[in-house]
């Protein structure tokens, strides 16, 4: 990236669990930094907090989240609008992590907690409590603006949930990324991530593009198989009867793979790509990876 230009900003999405989100923004973001070199940053909007144990220990994890260096203490700063801050950017953000190479040095992460689960649901209150003057939409992008430009990449594992949290993040991306296991249930809710997202975007007056939809835990069944040809097609479901154009299909998909499964265990072998991803799903990650940085590449040119 041009030094003092904006890094691209992707959240990744789905309103099910279980569809391969987190394990996708985390290879994605590994790979981006260690295999092309780019400065990125993850941020871990869950609260289920699966990205940041995935990249650092569970102790590690507890550590920061007694010292208030998590995104809950963001959120939670602001709720208690009247105690003293005590979220610091600086200090939140872990450099250097991941499993991998014991850690890749320019792969940065602000965790998650899960006290966010208690804190989402009244984050939409601190308007009020602040009498208009803050919007709960906008605490990560200013918490973000002493820090952001120096990556080149922000990915964003978003919450199952299209609540305050999820449009704190989108709020900042230039797109999205919606990871789905190729079957029925877990693409149902595509069509309406896409239409909410759009009027979204139009309500805050800024591009916030559907990069595309890729496929995750892909069997060699017959019902994955015809609803990625649906999805290649642009003809999944809502999407065929509505004047809402179904996202690209991302070429590269990624496989069953137990070992893929084990990439969250943080005492599992997992220092080198294949042992952390195994095959032949580590190829198709970095295949994927591949395509989203030229798809992003392209779009600034």
């Amino acid at each position: 990236m041009v030094k003092g230009s904006a890094p691209h900003v992707l959240s990744f999405i789905n309103l099910k669990g279980g569809v391969g989100k987190t394990t996708t923004a985390v290879a994605v973001a590994e790979i981006l930094a260690h295999e092309l070199k780019q400065r990125v940053l993850l941020i871990d909007l869950d609260p289920q907090t699966n990205a940041t144990v995935n990249l650092i220990t569970e102790e590690a994890w507890d550590e920061l989240d007694r010292e208030g260096r998590t995104i809950a203490q963001l959120f939670s700063d602001k709720i208690n609008h009247h105690l003293p801050p005590r979220f610091d950017i600086e200090r939140s953000i872990v450099r250097g992590v991941s499993t991998i190479n014991g850690g890749i040095r320019s792969l940065d992460l602000l965790p998650s907690s899960i006290r966010l689960i208690d804190l989402q649901d009244l984050i939409p209150t601190i308007a009020m409590a602040g009498n208009y003057t803050v919007n709960p939409r906008d605490i990560l992008r200013i918490a973000l603006q002493p820090v952001i430009d120096r990556y080149d990449y922000v990915i964003i594992d978003c919450p199952p949930s299209l609540g305050t949290v999820t449009k704190n993040g989108l709020n900042i991306s230039g797109g999205y990324v919606i990871p789905t296991i190729p079957d029925i249930v877990s693409t149902w809710g595509i069509y309406q991530i896409v239409e909410k997202v759009r009027q979204f975007a139009e309500e805050v007056n800024q591009p916030i593009e559907p990069l595309g939809i890729v496929a995750t835990k892909v069997q060699g069944n017959n019902l994955h198989q015809r609803v990625m040809t649906d999805l290649s097609h642009r003809r999944l479901g809502k999407f065929a009867e509505s004047d809402v154009a179904q996202p690209r299909f991302f070429k590269n998909t990624i496989s069953q793979s137990v070992a893929v499964a084990r990439g969250a265990d943080p005492e599992a072998d997992l220092r080198t790509f294949n042992g952390k991803y195994g095959n032949p799903a580590c190829e198709q990650l970095l295949r994927l990876t591949l395509e989203i940085h030229e798809l992003c590449r392209a779009k600034v040119r």
